[in-house]
């Protein structure tokens, strides 16, 4: 890269980059060493750095002693100029992260910098396929809520949502290769590159950051608890509760202290291959909305799954697998449905010997496939009709006074664990803001010998899932 810069500016505007370059690496990894990866990218852009400083003040040199020779010949008088080992100008683009930094006072005043201007980058974005007032609340919103106190996820948005940056991406992915790119774009896609050789999403395609239609086929993220984070891990405080007591005017206080549990989430990754034709690549706006619309299908349809029956195993290396609401649940929360599933299994999940305890019930939910529902609806005589309320439209209907949403990856016959009733402000979902693409040129077929006319990314993000209270849950099953 070092060879294409020519002019002086161009080498100032690629040390702004190594700048902010060596100053994420250098976030990413404080208080520890370096993996060797990172540390030969620290030295290598370290010595390019100094080569251009040096370069710089040589060529601001010149043209100052050239300067001076004019000056001269026309009788005028100079003073002379200390040349600075590296000229920083101010620069109000909104997209200069190593400007923001410079102009910054301290490490707060740098991300409140950043924050500004995400939320600028936010109002010039469009999104494709999507609506755009919907879009821009929700990504100002994970911005005032999820961010961390260094600015990760504006920074993020920055550099993503710069017009430069998604020009050379369109490109990188059209062309399955950096090769076209001119030299301005490659630095503009080095900001969103990482290690392991995979780019940054645009903020706006990217599913971790802008959802499309929450719950709209996975239930789970319309009515459960959705924490977003850009660090590794979800840290949280839970407790079966504070007791509250009367007391008279004068007395001492009663020690109504909880027990709490610190639990702990960390996402794992998930990764799926977007294969598509050559001929749709061909048009980057057309293609942009259908990624769009690929990655967050993927990404439902693998949380479908595995937010049902995930086994929430640590992973080797990091990470936790999902904990599925069913699969997920103890023993203590299963309800024998006896000599079947009647009407009495509705009743004995709510309120029964081994029921839902009255603390949980207020925002209680049923979640079931829609085949167990039917047969609800078929029970003897007028009994099944009689459970149900039918709300408005796009409301779930409510069983026994309760709502009611499908789960399609859930067990379509009472065998195993098939009816799940509880609060599920007590199933966490976290997700890791942020999904990266790698780029393949060609597709190849079963024999692996002949391209199959199409061309893929790769794309990887990290999430996971947590009962937080099993208590606060019955699902029902054939035990017997």
């Amino acid at each position: 890269m070092a060879e294409e810069i020519r002019s002086i500016e161009d080498r100032e505007a690629r040390i702004k980059e190594i700048d902010q370059r060596l100053a994420e690496l250098d976030e990413q990894y404080e208080n520890q060493a370096m993996p060797e990866h990172e540390r030969d990218e620290w030295n290598r852009i370290a010595a390019e750095r100094e080569d251009h400083v040096a370069t710089v003040a040589e060529l601001r040199a010149r043209k100052e002693t050239i300067a001076s020779f004019a000056a001269n010949s026309r009788g005028t008088e100079r003073a002379p100029v200390e040349t600075p080992a590296a000229v920083i100008r101010k620069n109000d683009d909104l997209y200069d992260l190593a400007g923001v930094r410079f102009q910054s006072k301290s490490d707060e005043d740098y991300r409140d910098r950043l924050h500004d201007n995400a939320l600028r980058v936010i109002d010039r974005s469009t999104f494709p396929g999507q609506n755009r007032e919907r879009c821009q609340a929700r990504a100002a919103q994970l911005l005032d809520a999820v961010d961390d106190t260094r600015g990760t996820l504006a920074r993020r948005i920055i550099t993503t949502g710069n017009p430069l940056y998604e020009r050379a991406f369109g490109k990188a992915v059209i062309a399955r290769n950096t090769h076209g790119l001119n030299a301005e774009e490659l630095r503009a896609l080095s900001l969103g590159s990482d290690p392991d050789g995979g780019y940054a999403v645009p903020y706006q395609l990217d599913p971790t950051v802008i959802l499309t239609d929450d719950g709209s086929i996975n239930p789970l993220r319309q009515i459960s608890r959705v924490e977003r984070i850009v660090g590794k891990e979800w840290q949280g405080l839970t407790s079966e509760g504070v007791v509250a007591t009367r007391t008279p005017e004068v007395a001492e206080a009663t020690d109504g202290s909880p027990e709490f549990e610190q639990p702990t989430v960390r996402p794992s990754a998930v990764h799926v291959f977007v294969p598509f034709s050559m001929d749709l690549d061909q048009d980057w706006p057309r293609l942009r909305s259908e990624l769009a619309r690929m990655f967050s299908e993927a990404k439902d349809n693998e949380e479908a799954t595995s937010f049902i029956s995930g086994d929430g195993a640590l992973i080797s290396g990091g990470g936790h697998n999902p904990e599925g609401i069913v699969a997920g649940l103890p023993a203590g929360s299963v309800v024998d449905d006896g000599a079947g599933f009647t009407s009495q299994t509705l009743y004995d999940m709510e309120t029964g010997d081994d029921g839902l305890a009255p603390r949980w019930r207020a925002r209680a939910r049923w979640l079931a496939n829609r085949a167990i529902y039917n047969l609800v609806r078929g029970f003897a005589d007028s009994d099944g009709p009689d459970l149900w309320v039918r709300l408005g439209a796009g409301l779930p209907p409510e069983l026994i006074g309760y709502p009611a949403h499908e789960a399609s990856r859930m067990s379509a016959t009472p065998a195993g664990r098939y009816l799940v009733f509880g609060d599920f402000q007590q199933y966490l979902i976290v997700d890791r803001v942020g999904m990266t693409v790698e780029l393949v040129p060609h597709v190849f077929g079963a024999s692996r010998r002949m391209p199959t006319g199409q061309r893929g990314i790769y794309a990887r993000w990290r999430n996971s899932t947590k009962i937080l209270v099993p208590n606060a849950f019955r699902v029902a099953a054939a035990t017997s």
